[in-house]
């Protein structure tokens, strides 16, 4: 009797060491595929910054900030947290686990948020209309003093050929958002509206005796808005939804990552208590010479002394 209890409790350790193994398969290739997608993430806020400009539309809406950079926290925080993943699979470690399973609830909950706000940015560009004149007249009333809403004007004009705001749908007034600003109280606008940039080259381009013709010959005439807006509606849209399917699939393996990493904490605890009991049964001489063995390559497989 005593030698078939010892062969039952090793061929129990034995499937919950392949039980083991398993999970440790399923949780590095589940941070695999978040680690793929994390860089996805980043790579997309990075196009949306660089190419469409949407974080220096904070006036229109603080949705065009809030966007990108949750993103590109969201992206950083999962890559480096299967960087973690990765390290801690290989361990039966269960505090280790239990806090990896926590962080990932916690990516989870943020994901949920991102995927919303991404929907709402989707709803002001589709539905929610222009920005209102006032608002972009306040926001290039800083050009010249704040050193970043600077910054991000010329930026914006160089990189779109545009000049000022004008969020509607009318092309070739956008420059004349300028006149109702400091800068253009000294009839002038930013160098950066210039076809041929240099220093100066905006002085005086709205005086009263200057030509139309010869301003459309020296400036960029159209709103950045204006450009932007189309730019919006055909490319950041569709970029858009696809975040919002990619984000759900996300969210779904990261809740399903937590589910395995309970379990395998749960396997690891039950492992841990046939352990011991063999352990305890072996040196009571009940189950003769194989258990001491069994538990002796158990341990040293754990990082245990063997005595």
């Amino acid at each position: 009797m005593a030698l078939r209890r010892s062969g039952s409790a090793k061929s129990t350790l034995s499937m919950m060491t392949r039980r083991a193994t398993k999970y440790q398969r399923f949780l590095n290739f589940s941070n695999v595929f978040l680690l793929i997608v994390s860089t996805f993430l980043m790579f997309t806020a990075a196009i949306l910054m660089k190419f469409y400009h949407i974080d220096k539309l904070h006036f229109w809406s603080t949705l065009f900030q809030i966007v990108p950079m949750l993103m590109i926290v969201l992206g950083v925080y999962t890559f480096l947290l299967c960087i973690y993943g990765f390290i801690i699979s290989n361990y039966e470690h269960r505090p280790l686990l239990a806090i990896y399973a926590l962080l990932l609830i916690v990516a989870f909950v943020a994901q949920l948020g991102s995927i919303f706000t991404a929907l709402e940015l989707r709803t002001t560009v589709a539905h929610g209309g222009t920005v209102s004149p006032s608002a972009v007249i306040d926001e290039l009333s800083k050009y010249g003093e704040d050193s970043t809403t600077t910054a991000n004007w010329d930026e914006l004009q160089r990189d779109l050929h545009c000049c000022g705001g004008s969020g509607g749908s009318v092309y070739g007034i956008g420059y004349k958002d300028f006149r109702s600003t400091p800068i253009g109280k000294n009839n002038s606008v930013p160098d950066s509206c210039c076809h041929q940039v240099s220093d100066g080259c905006g002085n005086g381009i709205l005086g009263p005796r200057v030509q139309e013709s010869d301003i459309r010959n020296k400036i960029f005439v159209d709103g950045c808005l204006t450009i932007l807006k189309d730019k919006l509606e055909t490319d950041v849209l569709p970029i858009m939804i696809g975040y919002a399917v990619i984000g759900v699939v996300l969210a779904l393996v990261e809740l399903i990552t937590v589910v395995l990493a309970c379990a395998y904490v749960a396997q690891i605890t039950r492992k841990r208590r046939r352990e011991d009991k063999m352990w305890r049964m072996g040196n009571a001489g009940d189950d003769g010479a194989g258990a001491p063995d069994e538990m002796d390559n158990l341990r040293s497989s754990r990082g245990e002394t063997v005595c």
